[in-house]
C-alpha cells in the first residue's frame, strides 16, 4: 500500500514539474520573440493581438517607405475630399474658376451599356472594372481630417503621419458617403474590392486628363497596406456576368420547375413550388434540387454595364419547404443589401393565404379595422373588398420564444369536409409583420386551435393525419417591395425612360410614390387550393 501511494505521489509530481516546464518554455519563447520584435522593429508589445498588429503594420511601412515619386498634384475640396468621379471613373471638370462642374451621372442617350462598360479602366480581377477613384494629395491628408476620423491614441498606435495612412483610414476620407465608418472599410477590402496605383515619376494623369490605370503599379488595396502622397484610390466592382454560363455548362436543364414570375438586371421575383429547400445545409443532402441552384439556370442575368453584378443570383430570405410562393432574389449586390435592410425595417410586405383545419374563431375584443392594420406597418391595399366594405382583421399578437410575433388574419371563404373539425375546412389569409419560426403556422395552430391542413408538425395527428396527403396549404401569394434600384436617383430616370418589365401572366405592377417605385406581385393560388375548396362555398 505504502509502494502504491508512493508511485502516485512520485507521478502527481512528475506530472505538474513537466507541465511547468512546459508552460516555462512557451512563456520564454514567446517572451524571446517578444524581444525579438522590439529590436527589429524598435516598438513595445504589450499582447499577443498587439504583436500581430505591430508585425503588420510595421511590416506594411517598410514595404511602403519605398521611393515612390508623387503624382501630379492633386487639389482638396473644402471638406477635405479628394476630387474624384462617383459614377464614370474620370476626372470632374472644372470650369476657369476652378469651381466643379454639374456632370450628369446618367449615361448619354447615343451611349449603350456595353460602351460605357468599355469606357471603364478594367480592375485587377478577371470581369471587374474600376468604377470610382480618388488621388491623395500631393501634400497628404492633415491632421485634422485623421481627427475627425480616428482618436490620436489609434493614430499614435497605427504611426500614422500626414503622408502615410492604411487604406481604411484613406477611404473613410476620401469617400466618406460610401465608407463612414472604418468596419465598412475594413471589409471592402477584405473583399479584394479596392486597388491602390502608386505614383510614378511621370505622374497618373495622361495626356487626355483621365488617370492612366498601370496594372503593372496597382495592387489590391488590403486592410494593412499603406497609402503614401500622390497614390490613387480606385474601387472596383464585378460587371460581367458572374456563373450564370458556368452553372449551365455542367448541366443543360434545371432540377426542376421554377417558374420566374418578374425579373430585371437587378432583382427577381419567383415561385417557390412546395416540397423545395431554398438553401442546402451546409454539409450537403440537397444536392442541386435547392432554389439557389436552380437559379442560375432560369434567370436572365444582368445586362452588359449592370455594375455589383452577383456571381450568382442570391435568394435573399428563406420559405418553409413545405410552403409555397414568392421568393425575392437579388442579382447584384448593392440589391441584396438593400432587400435584406427592407426586411430588416420590415418594409417588405408579404401576405400569405391557407387552408385550415374548422372554423377559426373570431373574438370581437381581437377585430381591428384596416386602417388600424395598416397603422401597425402591414399592407392591406392588395387585399380584396367585398361590394367596396373594407375587410375587418382579427389581431394575434402573442410572444414566441419571448419575440414579439403579430399576425393579423380574417377568413375568406369556408367549404364542408366530412374528414375536417366542425366537418369544414375555411380560407384564410394572414399577414405576418414579424417573421417568427413558424410564426403563422403556430398562430393557427395555438391561438386559433385551427392548425393549417397538411402541417405534420402542428395539427395534433389524429384524425389531421388523413389530410396529409396533398401536402400543406399555404401559400405566399403577394408581395410588395421597394425596388433597390429604380428608387435610386439613377434608377428613377432609367424607370421613367423605360418602363418595360419581364413578367409572367400573373398580376405584376410597379408603382411609384414620391420618388419611390414599388414592386407589387401577385399570383394565383395552386391548384390544390382550388381542388380542396371545390364544395360550394359560403361566405362567413
Amino acid at each position: 500500500m505504502r509502494q502504491l501511494l508512493a508511485f502516485i505521489m512520485i507521478s502527481t509530481s512528475s506530472a505538474l514539474l513537466l507541465q511547468r516546464t512546459i508552460i516555462r518554455s512557451r512563456a520564454i519563447a514567446r517572451a524571446q520573440s517578444i524581444n525579438h520584435i522590439q529590436r527589429y522593429y524598435g516598438t513595445s508589445i504589450l499582447c499577443s493581438r498587439e504583436l500581430r498588429r505591430t508585425v503588420t503594420y510595421e511590416r506594411i511601412r517598410r514595404h511602403s517607405e519605398m521611393k515612390f515619386t508623387s503624382m501630379s498634384s492633386s487639389n482638396l475640396a473644402e471638406d477635405g475630399e479628394a476630387v474624384h468621379s462617383r459614377k464614370k471613373a474620370k476626372i470632374v471638370p472644372k470650369d476657369e474658376s476652378g469651381d466643379e462642374k454639374e456632370e450628369d451621372s446618367s449615361l448619354p442617350e447615343e451611349q449603350t451599356e456595353e460602351d460605357y462598360l468599355n469606357s471603364l479602366p478594367k480592375g485587377l480581377s478577371k470581369g471587374y472594372h474600376i468604377i470610382s477613384h480618388a488621388t491623395v494629395p500631393s501634400t497628404g491628408f492633415s491632421m485634422e481630417q485623421l481627427r475627425k476620423k480616428l482618436e490620436s491614441d489609434e493614430i499614435n498606435r497605427l504611426e500614422m503621419t500626414e503622408t502615410n495612412v492604411p487604406v481604411p483610414v484613406a477611404l473613410m476620407i476620401l469617400f466618406p458617403k460610401e465608407f463612414g465608418t472604418l468596419t465598412r472599410s475594413r471589409k471592402e477590402c477584405r473583399r479584394k474590392k479596392i486597388l491602390v496605383l502608386r505614383g510614378s515619376k511621370d505622374g497618373n494623369v495622361s495626356n487626355g486628363g483621365k488617370i492612366h490605370f498601370d496594372h503593372d503599379r496597382m495592387i489590391i488595396g488590403r486592410v494593412g497596406e499603406r497609402v503614401l502622397a500622390g497614390d490613387t484610390i480606385a474601387i472596383q466592382a464585378r460587371t460581367a456576368n458572374g456563373g450564370y454560363e458556368e452553372s449551365r455548362k455542367h448541366h443543360k436543364d434545371p432540377p426542376f420547375h421554377l417558374p420566374v414570375v418578374y425579373q430585371d438586371d437587378h432583382i427577381a421575383v419567383v415561385n417557390k413550388p412546395e416540397g423545395v429547400v431554398v438553401f442546402g445545409p451546409k454539409k450537403g443532402g440537397y444536392g442541386r434540387n435547392t432554389v439557389k441552384a436552380t437559379l442560375p439556370y432560369v434567370l436572365d442575368p444582368p445586362k452588359v454595364g449592370t455594375l455589383s453584378v452577383l456571381w450568382n443570383p442570391m435568394p435573399v430570405h428563406r420559405i418553409d419547404k413545405a410552403t409555397s410562393g414568392l421568393l425575392l432574389v437579388a442579382k447584384t449586390k448593392p440589391a441584396m443589401v438593400h432587400l435584406s435592410n427592407q426586411f430588416r425595417d420590415r418594409k417588405v410586405k408579404k401576405t400569405y393565404t391557407a387552408i385550415v383545419n374548422g372554423i377559426p374563431p373570431e373574438p370581437k375584443e381581437m377585430f381591428i379595422t384596416s386602417a388600424a392594420a395598416k397603422a401597425l406597418g402591414v399592407c392591406i391595399e392588395n387585399s380584396s373588398c367585398t361590394n367596396n366594405i373594407e375587410p375587418m382583421w382579427q389581431l394575434i399578437d402573442d410572444e414566441l420564444e419571448e419575440q414579439s410575433a403579430v399576425t393579423i388574419w380574417r377568413t375568406v371563404s369556408t367549404a364542408p369536409l366530412e374528414t375536417a373539425m366542425n366537418s369544414t375546412v375555411s380560407m384564410v389569409e394572414l399577414k405576418p409583420k414579424t417573421g417568427r419560426f413558424h410564426q403563422l403556422r403556430r398562430h393557427m395552430a395555438w391561438i386559433c386551435k385551427c392548425p393549417i391542413i397538411g402541417d405534420s408538425s402542428y395539427d395534433g395527428a389524429g384524425k389531421a393525419i388523413e389530410l396529409r396527403k396533398d401536402g400543406m396549404f399555404l401559400c405566399s401569394n403577394k408581395v410588395t417591395l421597394e425596388h433597390p434600384f429604380y428608387s435610386t436617383i439613377d434608377g428613377t430616370s432609367k424607370f421613367n425612360t423605360n418602363q418595360s418589365l419581364s413578367s409572367s401572366c400573373d398580376r405584376v405592377s410597379l408603382t411609384q410614390d414620391d420618388g419611390t417605385v414599388f414592386v407589387n406581385v401577385e399570383i394565383s393560388l395552386p391548384q390544390k387550393f382550388r381542388s380542396m375548396m371545390r364544395f360550394t362555398e359560403t361566405k362567413t
